[in-house]
């Protein structure tokens, strides 16, 4: 099982995002990318849109379409829930739940449990009663490995913009993952950064954004501000042991590759 995971679009319905970030030009080479090494599926961690408008979220469906992978998307705080709706086509977005865009993807040696920790009301997100219930009912259906995919982190990973406040609900969500040892990694975006952590016995990865970095320090805080970086996403794969691993793929254009002797 071979996943691609991006993160943080941010695509605008012209031109560039803020005027300064490439971010649609961006998507197109990661898709590039992508297809060239030829992952069994994408997973879209939020933050599609820029300012939640349809006609973003048609310019970056339309651009995605051209993954010769089956892809999945989840909403972030920048999306709106109706645009997602409304622009995605409903085999990316099959969900059926009442209040959010929640679900689940069955396959072979795993299950994906696309987690919707997006509310308009907080942008760093919220995990409701509902939502919780959701998650616990379908990791008690199967013990089979899972995949949980959201883009708010649940945890404080020294971000200060990010961390305060932290996601609403945390502590439900804590609850059940640390009654389900069968869930290999929780998959965020919404930091802008690769990051990673062990939180109550699983492993949280956030993805890097595509094109804007997040202008942060661990020595002092800066005040909300990104950088205009390369495009990089995540890689997550099974080893020949069967073991879920994670890499980082940035579209740079390094010198190489030398040989050590």
């Amino acid at each position: 099982m071979k996943i691609a995971q991006i993160s943080d679009l941010h695509v605008v319905a012209e031109g560039k995002t803020l005027g300064v970030a490439p971010m649609a030009e961006n998507l197109e080479k990661v898709v590039a990318h992508i297809n060239g090494l030829g992952p069994d599926m994408v997973l879209v961690s939020g933050d599609i849109a820029d300012t939640g408008a349809l006609a973003e979220v048609q310019r970056a469906a339309s651009i995605l379409a051209k993954l010769e992978a089956p892809f999945y998307v989840v909403p972030g705080n920048h999306d709106t829930r109706e645009a997602l709706q409304q622009g995605m086509p409903a085999a990316v977005l099959p969900a059926r739940e009442a209040g959010h865009l929640s679900y689940a993807v069955e396959l072979p040696d795993m299950r994906i449990l696309a987690l919707d920790s997006s509310d308009p009301d907080a942008p760093n997100g919220r995990i409701c009663e509902a939502r919780a219930g959701w998650l616990a009912k379908e990791l008690a259906v199967s013990a089979k490995p899972a995949l949980i995919v959201m883009h708010h982190p649940p945890l404080k990973f020294a971000v200060d913009e990010t961390d305060r406040p932290p996601l609403e609900g945390a502590r439900l969500l804590a609850d059940i993952v640390a009654q389900h040892s069968q869930i290999e990694r929780i998959l965020c975006g919404h930091i802008h950064l690769f990051a990673q952590a062990l939180w109550q016995g699983c492993l949280v990865c956030t993805a890097p954004s595509i094109g804007m970095r997040l202008n942060w320090s661990p020595h002092s805080l800066a005040a909300s501000s990104f950088l205009v970086s390369q495009p990089a996403y995540l890689w997550h794969m099974l080893n020949e042991d069967g073991e879920l691993i994670t890499h980082m793929f940035s579209l740079d254009d390094p010198e190489g590759p030398f040989a050590f002797t």
